[in-house]
């Protein structure tokens, strides 16, 4: 059976899989790779028919029926549509669509489909990456892993580019979503370091500022309009939109109620048109770059990913931020759902792609409910793991009563970035027996566990070491699983200066410093520092780096001791070492 991988899109969504040394794109029976991700409702008398896909989306020009269009935007929300009598939530329209890339997949490779390796925008908080895998499940697809779009658009740039090193700011700018990543790719290593976007802009929203700019143009009133003439005119605006890549200027028609209406457009005017949406932008850009602690000036290359960003008015805003043009790799629509396939191969643990390491990020805080006196009413957000921290991820964290004689706490777990607990994603609760004593005599161990798979493990330890736990999982698992998850992540809280080759550079340094003296004495303390700064940063590639460095000087301390001294503090080895600590 075999594993693939699928890029589900707002807009248009395909598959991928890895075979001999390479990825391929899975075709439909008509040799169509993208599939529109559309669900709509067609009547024949009495008979009622849902289409899913391409025959869905023409649905929106033949007026024979009803479609749904981007509702995955609203995924993990309680929104509904009506498609004939029924009514479906976005996860369910995401399973027909899934059922119908599953079924032409299976058809192109003869065999049924074990796994799915399903993408997913990197700011999806937990309940809409559940949706997303329960939505797998209805569709008999078994997705144990998601993996943010822009993760698998950096897999797909930088497979077959060997062990070059690359700071990297994927753009990954779709139909409805806007996902920003930094990424740095070394050795077989790829390192998200931080992520930000905005769940719901994307070019549906220029089509929209499109269509406005048409009502106005035509004394139209927008919200006035049928939901059908809706449909209508976005897609006309759409197809104008596409037309601006090609030509200089395009005249778009549409009869509105007996009405001949008509806008022209031209790159300038949707330059201006897209200003509110470019400023959103630039405010995620500047947020990511913080978030990373980089600037522009750090970035090799800005990667373009999704149909949206092959716009030329796209384009030439970036360029204007960045002060050059960025990287356009292959077909921008491909190039996740390429990732996707790529990691379908790792996955698979085929040979010629399974040493390949992908790492990934926290895309939200997660914290728990505290207070820091009696009589608050509101109890802020105590972060545990915050976000773009590299996963797998550890924290613990020592709390106290806050009432006199307390018998239990109950602690409260949230995800999000507000101030206030409760104005976050509420995701389950844990609570435990605790000795009644004064306020703050008596204490609990909160411990967060966060896997790369989505998995949270909280577990709350009080004074006399009685345990109580909870598993929050965006996936349903059996008992035999949630052992297993268990265990994995318990394998976490081991910290990296007990990791057996980190304690041994470690005590080899400690020696040294302590027969040292003087200025000696003080530069191999500096090394000490940075050294633990580095293994504890939780970076790839800063731990990586630190390790590298410390057996380098490691190396140079063993040599005899006159020689030693006399490079270490008077040559270029000291200006190095200056110098690499004025960088950091």
């Amino acid at each position: 059976m075999a594993i693939i991988g699928i890029d589900l899109g707002t807009t248009n969504s395909l598959a991928a899989y890895w075979k001999d040394g390479q990825v391929h794109l899975i075709p439909d029976e008509n040799g169509n790779c993208l599939v529109p991700s559309a669900v709509g409702c067609v009547r024949t008398g009495e008979k009622r028919e849902i289409l899913v896909g391409r025959e869905a989306k023409e649905l929106v020009s033949s007026k024979e029926g009803e479609v749904v269009l981007s509702f995955k935007r609203f995924m993990g929300t309680e929104k509904t549509y009506v498609l004939g009598e029924d009514s479906y939530t976005p996860m369910e329209l995401s399973a027909m669509l899934l059922r119908k890339i599953k079924g032409y997949a299976e058809d192109f490779l003869g065999e049924q489909i074990e796994e799915a390796i399903i993408t997913v925008p990197a700011y999806f908080n937990d309940k809409q990456r559940s949706n997303t895998k329960k939505a797998a499940q209805i569709a008999g697809l078994k997705a144990d892993r998601l993996i943010n779009e822009p993760s698998a658009a950096a897999l797909a740039y930088q497979t077959g580019r060997g062990q070059e090193e690359k700071s990297l700011l994927v753009f990954d700018f779709g139909g409805g979503t806007l996902d920003l990543s930094y990424v740095e790719c070394f050795d077989n290593v790829i390192e998200i370091i931080a992520v930000a976007g905005d769940n719901a802009l994307g070019g549906d929203d220029i089509d929209g500022l499109m269509a406005e700019y048409f009502c106005t143009q035509n004394r139209l009133d927008w919200e006035k309009l049928a939901p059908g003439m809706k449909n209508k005119l976005l897609e006309e605006m759409e197809a104008a939109k596409k037309k601006l890549g090609t030509e200089q200027s395009v005249l778009a028609e549409l009869t509105i109620e007996g009405v001949s209406c008509r806008a022209e457009f031209d790159e300038d005017r949707l330059f201006d048109l897209c200003m509110p949406l470019f400023m959103k932008i630039k405010a995620l850009f500047l947020h990511v770059l913080e978030d990373a602690g980089h600037s522009i000036a750090d970035l090799d290359d800005l990667i373009m990913v999704g149909g949206s960003s092959r716009l030329p008015v796209v384009k030439r805003f970036l360029t204007e931020l960045l002060g050059k043009e960025p990287v356009v790799v292959g077909n921008t629509d491909l190039v996740v759902a390429m990732g996707a396939g790529v990691y379908s191969g790792i996955r698979g643990r085929k040979e010629d792609i399974r040493d390949i390491l992908l790492t990934d990020v926290c895309p939200f805080t997660l914290g728990v409910e505290s207070f820091r006196r009696q009589g608050d009413k509101r109890g802020y957000l105590l972060p545990m793991i915050e976000r773009n921290s590299t996963l797998p991820a550890f924290r613990s964290e020592r709390l106290v009563t806050l009432y006199d004689y307390q018998s239990r706490v109950t602690v409260k777990i949230y995800q999000g970035e507000e101030y206030y607990a409760k104005d976050n994603i509420y995701l389950g609760e844990v609570s435990v027996k605790v000795e009644p004593k004064k306020a703050g005599k008596e204490w609990i161990d909160v411990s967060f566990s966060y896997d790369i798979n989505g998995i949270l493990h909280v577990e709350v330890v009080n004074s006399r070491q009685e345990r109580s736990r909870i598993l929050l999982a965006n996936q349903e698992l059996s008992p035999a699983e949630v052992e297993r998850y268990k265990q994995a992540l318990e394998a976490l809280t081991a910290p990296p200066e007990e990791q057996e080759k980190n304690r041994r550079l470690l005590k080899k340094a400690e020696e040294y410093y302590e027969k040292s003296s003087g200025e000696r004495k003080q530069w191999i303390g500096s090394l000490i520092g940075w050294f633990l700064a580095g293994i504890n940063s939780n970076r790839r590639y800063k731990v990586k780096k630190a390790v590298e460095e410390m057996e380098r000087y490691l190396a140079l301390l063993e040599e005899e001791d006159g020689h030693k001294e006399e490079w270490l503090f008077n040559g270029e080895l000291k200006e190095e070492w200056d110098q690499e600590k004025e960088d950091e």
